[in-house]
């Protein structure tokens, strides 16, 4: 008998090359939230779809998902609020962007020299409407059911006061250089995202015992045993075609589901067909 020693794994980077690390919090231990980027890059093709749609639709401009990009415990003081019934959600985009998507709405042409001075330009109430209408749009598109295991009535919440997010997701448009919006999750939100980890073995668990409404639309096959004749072999096969054989019919006949017996009845006849009536409780044949 040989024993095989298990090799390890251990790959060593130099500190200018090691892959992007997430740090952890200790209070959070126990609860996958390393698993949120992986679930929002499982549905990235259908948030590419979405995006695409809605930016031709609404707004007249091609744009697509290019990247996504994810960073824990972030502090972000000048956002737009919303809130659900999990908490409070929140939402940013670069002025750039805001900008160049403002201009490519209205058919403008581009000036490299205002984007590269975005911040000395002021707020005009047409880039407050955009902001606002692109705010509540996206969250509401990226945050549907399809992502979390219920969906989420979001409201506009300027009153909140939360500077502190638990994720923030950044979204990176296709042909948008130097810009993207982000989406900010507060705790209440990552765990009600990673409720969606634990469907599949609820949907299991619902496959091997159905519901109650389910169950009750199974359908059974009420059979009534009207008499019983005590035969030998010998009388089966001297039985002819044409032949009778008489009975007697007990007063109530047994009701089956199966082979089991459940109930008894009395048989009535109405208009030329016979129908169970007066159901009790099983009684002995």
């Amino acid at each position: 008998m040989s024993l095989r020693s298990k090799k390890n794994k251990i790959r060593i980077y130099p500190p200018a090359n090691h892959p992007e690390l997430m740090p952890l919090d200790v209070g959070k231990l126990g609860r996958p939230y390393h698993k949120v980027p992986s679930m929002f890059k499982d549905n990235r093709d259908r948030l590419d779809s979405k995006l695409g749609i809605y930016f031709l639709k609404k707004f007249r401009v091609n744009a697509g998902l290019k990247d996504l990009a994810f960073h824990m415990d972030c502090t972000i003081k000048q956002a737009s609020l919303f809130s659900s019934e999990a908490g409070n959600l929140g939402f940013t985009i670069d002025r750039a962007l805001l900008l160049t998507l403002l201009h490519d709405y209205y058919g403008l042409t581009r000036d490299d020299q205002n984007m590269a001075e975005v911040e000395r330009v002021p707020v005009t109430k047409t880039e407050e409407r955009m902001l606002n209408k692109l705010a509540y749009d996206l969250v509401d598109l990226v945050c549907d059911d399809a992502l979390f295991p219920e969906p989420l009535h979001i409201k506009t919440d300027p009153a909140a006061l939360i500077t502190h997010w638990s994720y923030r997701i950044d979204f990176f448009l296709d042909g948008y250089e130097g810009g993207q919006f982000s989406l900010l999750l507060d705790a209440g939100h990552v765990d009600r995202l990673l409720c969606t980890l634990r469907q599949p073995a609820e949907h299991a668990q619902a496959a091997i015992f159905p519901s109650q409404p389910c169950f009750r639309q199974l359908p059974v096959r009420l059979r009534g045993r009207l008499a019983s004749l005590p035969l030998t072999v010998a009388d089966l096969a001297r039985l002819q075609p044409n032949d009778v054989l008489p009975f007697a019919m007990n007063d109530r006949i047994p009701l089956l589901v199966g082979n089991q017996p459940l109930f008894s009845a009395v048989i009535c006849e109405d208009r030329g067909k016979l129908y169970f009536s007066d159901l009790s409780e099983r009684a002995s044949d």
